[in-house]
């Protein structure tokens, strides 16, 4: 897997060649970031707690709302899962006195992986908030030309 692609307001930062900055880049207006209706209770407790600060700091916006919603349903999958299963992650299997990991122990694992992949793309993990660099972005997004040159 090659390095993840570099922000532009980063590469002009850097002195970047012109040639691989993208000038024309899309920038989502700015407006309210709400949770797609179909969000469940706790998947909902989980976006009020973290969509907040993510919006302050200009991480998600309307265009993410869905992605950011599949996290969070991740998140609220894997805690009800593990609620379940509690400490006994093991289940009586077909043959006859043997054992096998338990149904929801699957379930948890991709949870987790769904949570590390898509949490990354939001800042949300360790190793990707020390990627990021909010210093020198504005708290809202700049737009038209001065978005380029602040």
């Amino acid at each position: 897997m090659g390095r993840p692609r570099r922000a532009t307001h980063l590469k002009i930062l850097a002195g970047e060649r012109e040639s691989r900055i993208n000038r024309g880049e899309p920038i989502p207006s700015e407006g309210e970031v709400s949770p797609p209706a179909q969000l469940g209770d706790a998947a909902q407790q989980v976006w009020d707690r973290l969509a907040p600060d993510l919006i302050d700091k200009g991480c998600l916006t309307g265009w993410d709302a869905d992605l950011f919603a599949v996290f969070c349903d991740a998140v609220a999958t894997y805690h009800q899962c593990r609620a379940v299963i509690g400490s006994n992650y093991t289940t009586k299997g077909a043959v006859k006195d043997t054992t096998v990991k338990a149904p929801l122990w699957r379930i948890m694992l991709d949870c987790v992986d769904t949570m590390a992949r898509i949490g990354g793309k939001f800042g949300l993990t360790p190793s990707d908030r020390a990627g990021l660099d909010l210093s020198e972005v504005e708290p809202r997004p700049v737009y038209g030309p001065e978005r380029l040159l602040s």
